[in-house]
């Protein structure tokens, strides 16, 4: 008894029976955010390349060297390995340390390697426990693997949803659901103090520390016991754990939890893209079997995020998720692996016999879903998303380890620590969700997301408050820090792009710019041309959008159709511009590079917004739905100009209609790889993620391995098409890990049906809404469900009533009754589709629309319709079908054939790539012509061809085929008909002609070779 007092004694007047421990190290390098330890080797020189271990946020540097019998860093330099560390401290006692962001600890610790190459003059193994281990997947991004030996992580997590024992779609939701409880409360405090971190998992594990209390006082006498287990009791009882700051807290919350992007992609790092897909340095993983933090299927999500990685190993340890690195098992088991690792990757060993080379099967459709079983297994334990029972938990663990093991718990993730620091929100939500199906989540992301949209478009009156400019103000009102779109690997947030509009909005007013003026924009796809269009939305001005490609001889004619009276371009495009506009002539862009303008130019970069304060007259973003807020002018290449007017009511039911069809939430990113002139881009994509708070990620130009990789970096999930822009997608060739994308929808217009499926085959999971909207009055359709592929659904909620109007095509007009009606067609009956304009939803629009364009006292005295000029039809479920527009159909003499017939049976050959019908000139009408392309290194087949066209009726049959290189297509992935056209299809080698009797397609170019050798 003596001895237990004497001992409690020392214990409380001390707090503590033995000196401080620690391996011998020196700090090398030092910054506000960390300080580099370098531990000295025992018994002997290291050798080979650096080891660096990170630890995680919210645990101290001691992990690795709690105490000298169990100091992973210790048995590393004893076994000759050059050990380093980032040590974050403990940040609450660091001036500024509660202010650190995420980006700080990834930027710190690729700091950290570079100093550590300076000074040994070799590459780094970078190893992680926990969050240390997501850092160094996030580093090894960031670099680019660039100075990495290679990458090793203990028990991290990478498909963060797959810690929770419950379907992927679920989780998400769930996620999201409690992002939105714990928001408030974190931008309110500075971050998690230690004490509460501490205090957490002491709760969690109450049963384990009552036990440890009582195991405590039964040895107090025994002082050699106590010394022995002495470290341990300090760093669980509040010495292992450290603040974690709020600014990183909350940016772990949103990017890696609610999103998801370690295995998405797109992490912003210092305002760069970042993805795990850069990864190429070798990489092993340890996964604990008990390991109910970092669960096996989270961890193996590393296996779906680095398709470039070769050399990736796995290796399971019989350990809880604190086993992995300290106790018995860890030196036994996991740190002689990494020592046989280093060794080996060093060249200077054999392979561990521990590791297992991972096997990256693609998945299959149904394990890529989701779903409770998705995502991997326990090692030999059944179902990797099934927690095992705290009983089971206890089974042959070692009494050394049991109690830093049990209390140790699930101090990052486990949700019930959110619960006891911020609410009880997340154990609520799991209790809710943990047995359900997807259709709860699908009924909270309505219940968000979907439904405020609607109503909004439902209540859009012509005099609502409604614009670009002023949507994307409210944005960075309510979620500045948020990153709005993402460019050649730089992300601009909310705030940021609308600070930039304001900019450069005050120098256009300096420029006289003033609401109601019409000002081309004529610029490439690059932020500037989004901050332009916005610009003028916040003045109140209309933007005339102009696409860059216009020829030289179009412009002036552009220009005119626009009727504009100022121009803003590029500095690259300005000479262009003044050669065929003698007016006002603004440039935007290239403010840090050198640049000769032409004469008479404003170089808006070079104005100080502030240098003149804002004109009476102005009111940020004033625009009503009724107004004009774009021109959008198409042709000019083949065609004559031709312009298309916007209201905001337009653009804002594009804006949410698309938001809502294709359910966008903050944690979707949308890529766009149209040029923003085009009115998908600028309407629909632009705009749904800007109205949906989305990301938004621009293309640097579309080529099948670029657009795969900027999927990746940016962690696209929603795909943005029109027309043949998809094709080149299904028919590259297959790369490694080309199903292992974040890609959960295209969306877009004018996919045919062969494309679609072929798209889904190659590419799922993953779904297709196709849609259409007319350019000018407010139709829009949309295939929400994708069930009927090839349909382009219903009408949007909010949409303006549509009917499909009869029509008499051998006369060309709308058929009408004996009141002079119009007629509405039957069902499966080809018509004209036409949209009512009379009614609050689409009145609007009538001002601004070619009166040639409106029907009045169409189907009833008073009414009004738009004509759309396009064909389509309804079936008997309500879902209607394009058919063709009108001025694409060839009038033969036995009726008109719709060239997308004639297209889809040539798409139906496979070795053909693209294909164009149009209506050659005949004697009594056209006749039907077709050209083609092969698909790359596809060999001709006449017969399939021949075979194909068999199946059209003889009138609809393409009496002419004439291969070509390439078909022309415009900016919106369209064939262009003109100059097929121009090319003829007169006799030759590459033409052939339709045979009724042997109903075979029979080459002219022996012809043509006769008649030459007669003359």
């Amino acid at each position: 008894m003596g001895l237990a007092w004497q001992n409690a004694l020392e214990i409380m007047r001390a707090g503590r029976l033995t000196a401080p421990y620690g391996a011998p190290f020196e700090v090398t390098h030092e910054t506000p955010i960390y300080r580099l330890r370098h531990y000295k080797a025992e018994g002997g020189a290291a050798r080979g390349r650096p080891l660096l271990l990170v630890p995680p946020l919210m645990v101290a540097s001691e992990v690795y060297d709690i105490a000298p019998d169990i100091s992973s860093i210790a048995f590393l330099t004893r076994n000759g390995i050059d050990v380093w560390l980032t040590d974050f401290g403990a940040p609450e006692r660091e001036a500024g340390g509660m202010e650190r962001t995420l980006d700080d600890h990834v930027r710190a610790v690729s700091e950290a390697i570079d100093e550590i190459r300076r000074v040994s003059g070799q590459d780094v193994h970078m190893a992680g426990y926990s969050q240390g281990g997501m850092f160094a997947y996030q580093v090894a991004a960031f670099r680019r693997s660039a100075g990495l030996a290679s990458v090793i992580t203990f028990g991290s997590p990478v498909d963060v949803h797959r810690t929770v024992p419950m379907s992927d779609q679920i989780v998400e939701r769930m996620v999201a659901t409690l992002q939105r409880a714990v928001t408030l409360p974190l931008e309110h405090i500075d971050g998690l103090p230690g004490f509460l971190t501490s205090t957490g998992f002491k709760l969690l594990g109450a049963r384990k520390e009552i036990g440890q209390i009582f195991d405590f006082v039964s040895k107090l006498h025994d002082r050699s016991a106590l010394e022995k287990r002495e470290a341990r009791r300090l760093f669980l009882g509040g010495q292992g754990f450290v603040a974690w700051p709020g600014p990183a807290l909350r940016k772990f919350i949103d990017e890696i939890i609610v999103a998801n992007r370690m295995t998405s992609g797109g992490i912003v790092i210092d305002g760069q893209a970042v993805t795990l897909a850069d990864i190429t340095s070798p990489i092993l993983y340890f996964i604990g079997e008990r390991d109910e933090m970092g669960r096996p299927a989270a961890v193996r999500g590393i296996k779906k995020a680095v398709p470039a990685v070769e050399a990736l190993y796995e290796v399971t340890v019989k350990a809880g998720h604190f086993g992995l690195v300290v106790g018995s098992t860890a030196l036994s088991i996991t740190w002689p692996t990494v020592v046989e690792w280093v060794r080996w990757r060093d060249g200077d060993g054999p392979a561990p016999v521990r590791i297992s080379p991972v096997v990256r099967d693609e998945p299959s459709r149904d394990a890529t879903r989701g779903g409770v079983n998705a995502g991997g297994l326990y090692p030999g334990r059944g179902d990797g998303n099934v927690p095992l029972g705290i009983d089971e938990l206890d089974d042959d663990v070692e009494v050394e380890d049991d109690d830093i093991e049990s209390a140790f718990g699930e101090i990052q993730f486990d949700l019930e620590l959110v619960q006891d620091v911020i609410g009880n929100t997340a154990r609520a939500v799991l209790d809710r969700v943990s047995d359900v199906s997807d259709d709860l989540g699908d009924y909270l992301d309505n219940l968000r997301w979907q439904v405020p949209r609607l109503r909004k478009l439902r209540n859009l009156r012509d005099d609502t408050a409604i614009s670009l400019g002023r949507t994307l103000a409210d944005q960075a009102r309510t979620i500045p820090d948020r990153t709005f779109f993402l460019w050649k690997d730089r992300a601009f947030t909310y705030a940021e792009s609308n600070r930039r509009v304001d900019a450069v909005a005050r120098g256009l007013m300096q420029c006289a710019v003033r609401p109601g003026l019409r000002v081309a924009v004529l610029m490439d796809g690059r932020p500037s041309y989004l901050t332009a269009v916005a610009a003028l939305s916040r003045i109140g001005a209309v933007a005339v959008l102009i696409a860059p490609a216009t020829p030289d001889h179009a412009l002036g004619r552009a220009f005119d159709v626009g009727e504009c009276e100022a121009v803003i371009a590029d500095p690259g495009l300005a000479g262009r511009v003044r050669s065929a506009w003698a007016g006002k002539l603004l440039v935007l862009g290239g403010a840090h590079e050198s640049k000769s303008l032409p004469a008479g130019a404003i170089d808006l970069e070079a104005l100080d917004p502030d240098a003149m304060p804002p004109p009476a007259w102005f009111r940020p973003d004033p625009g009503r739905a009724r107004d004009l807020a774009m021109v959008i002018v198409s042709g000019g290449g083949f065609a004559a100009p031709r312009a298309s007017r916007i209201t905001n009511r337009r653009w804002a039911f594009s804006a949410l209609g698309a938001a809502a069809t294709c359910t966008l939430t903050n944690r979707d990113t949308v890529y766009c790889c149209l040029p923003l002139h085009h009115p998908t881009a600028i309407l629909v994509a632009a705009g749904s993620a800007l109205a949906g708070g989305a990301r938004l990620a621009l293309a640097s130009e579309f080529r099948p391995d670029v657009f795969w990789r900027e999927v990746r970096r940016y962690g696209v999930t929603v795909v943005y098409y029109a027309g043949e822009m998809c094709r080149p997608l299904v028919l590259a060739a297959h790369t490694v890990g080309e199903q292992n994308h974040p890609v959960r929808l295209f969306a877009g217009s004018g996919m045919r049906p062969d494309l679609w499926q072929k798209l889904l085959d190659r590419f799922s999971p993953t779904g297709v809404l196709e849609f259409y909207a007319s350019t000018e009055a407010s139709a829009v359709l949309a295939n929400a469900s994708g069930e009927k592929l090839g349909a382009v659904g219903r009408p949007l909620p909010g949409s303006p009533e549509m009917a499909i109007a009869a029509y008499d095509f051998d006369a060309d007009e709308l058929v009408r009754d004996s009141a002079g009606r119009l007629v509405r067609a039957r069902v499966d009956e080809p018509g004209m589709l036409v949209a009512r304009l009379d009614s609050p939803r689409g009145i609007a629009d009538v001002a601004h629309l070619a009166p040639a364009r409106l029907l009045r006292d169409a189907f009833a005295a008073g009414d009004t319709w738009f004509f759309t000029g396009d064909i389509l039809t309804i079936d008997s479920g309500g879902d209607y079908w394009f058919v063709d527009r009108w001025g694409d159909s060839i009038k033969t003499a036995h009726g008109p054939v719709m060239s997308r017939r004639i297209e889809d049976a040539l798409h139906a050959v496979p070795s053909v790539f693209s294909c164009v019908a149009v209506g050659m000139p005949g004697e009594r009408g056209e006749l039907p012509g077709a050209a083609f392309a092969l698909a790359p290194g596809a060999a001709l087949d006449v017969d399939a061809l021949s075979k194909a066209v068999a199946v059209l009726p003889e009138h609809a049959r393409p009496q002419r085929l004439r291969q070509v290189q390439a078909i022309p297509m415009t900016d919106g992935f369209r064939p262009l008909k003109k100059p097929i056209l121009d090319l003829g299809f007169g006799d030759g080698p590459d033409v052939w002609r339709w045979d009724a009797k042997t109903m075979s397609y029979v080459s002219t170019g022996r012809a043509e070779a006769a008649r030459q050798a007669q003359h």
